[in-house]
């Protein structure tokens, strides 16, 4: 295939787990800016869904953070929905729709609100003209965020 569109994508692909880490710094320093109001910060995430072709980074507001749903709902902040560029999109993942959730102060990792099991996620990036053409982001409970 033409090399700027595998360039595209794998710049998606980088980029992409650039804002994760992003997210897991802002969970790691404990970052409580002003996003939820009178509610309280649990976490900083991304929500996904297969076949678009961008994510949404959100901030995981609520009363109390033991009985938050560690995913994007009503109550939470969405934050600017971040494309993945013209040529790429989500394919495929382990799940169709994820949310990833860095929850302070360790950070916890929440994937669909599930956190410290075994096992991982997957989100595959594709070019949109070749769907053959992928990059695959793994994601584990322990927050290691992996370009494959």
């Amino acid at each position: 295939y033409k090399e700027d569109e595998k360039m595209a994508l794998r710049m998606s692909a980088f980029v992409f787990s650039q804002n994760l880490r992003e997210y897991q710094e802002k969970a790691l320093s404990g970052e409580n800016i002003d996003y939820c109001g009178t509610k309280t910060v649990c976490g900083f995430g991304v929500h996904l869904t297969a076949g678009e072709d961008f994510f949404i980074p959100f901030v995981d507001c609520a009363n109390d953070c033991n009985t938050s749903n560690h995913k994007l709902t009503g109550s939470d902040l969405e934050l600017t929905k971040i494309a993945f560029g013209p040529k790429v999109k989500i394919c495929s993942m382990t799940d169709n729709g994820l949310d990833v959730l860095f929850a302070p102060p360790d950070p916890v990792v929440y994937l669909n609100n599930e956190k410290w099991l075994a096992g991982e996620k997957s989100i595959n990036l594709c070019l949109k003209a070749d769907i053959s053409q992928i990059k695959t982001i793994k994601l584990n409970y322990a927050g290691k965020i992996e370009i494959q």
